[in-house]
């Protein structure tokens, strides 16, 4: 009996460690990019400028509803976006590099290059840099960090499956 509830035990702790989320910055490439995999729905979407003087962030969710990436084996993309009936195709990367925050120290980080296109209208494309992922059986979170009309931009996007 007491052999039953180790083994009971263990398997409970084995269901909960593989449903929860990790950061992609602590797996090999292969191991993070075989838990992207698959079809992810944008279910939030956050912003933050840097140096507006507020504190949180803005729900510019209803930007990006629904929109839908498949990540294929042979680093192929889809991204469907709804609300423009836009059918783009594209390639996706994992890739670790340097980065140096505002303090001047430097970590070893994983992004995830997407780039994604209108096959009939190649000038109509997404394109993004994502870092500060983490990943679950069926949700993902990434950090988005860019400029837009000279100011830095973060964006925090989560996905479902």
């Amino acid at each position: 009996m007491k052999q039953l509830y180790r083994l009971l035990f263990f398997g409970i702790v084995v269901i909960l460690a593989s449903s929860c989320r990790r950061n992609l910055d602590s797996l090999s490439i292969s191991e993070a990019e075989s838990r992207l995999l698959g079809k992810w729905t944008m279910t939030k979407v956050e912003s933050k400028v840097r140096g507006d003087g507020r504190w949180g962030r803005d729900d510019v969710t209803g930007n990006y509803r629904n929109w839908e990436f498949t990540f294929d084996t042979d680093g192929t993309l889809e991204l469907y976006v709804p609300d423009e009936d836009l059918h783009l195709l594209g390639t996706w990367e994992m890739y670790e590099d340097w980065e140096t925050d505002s303090d001047g120290d430097s970590d070893w980080n994983t992004f995830l290059y997407i780039f994604a296109y209108d096959p009939l209208e190649p000038s109509t494309y997404r394109e993004f840099v994502l870092k500060n992922m983490s990943v679950s059986n069926d949700e993902f979170r990434a950090v988005e960090e860019t400029f837009i009309h000279g100011k830095k931009v973060f964006f925090y996007y989560q996905m479902n499956k």
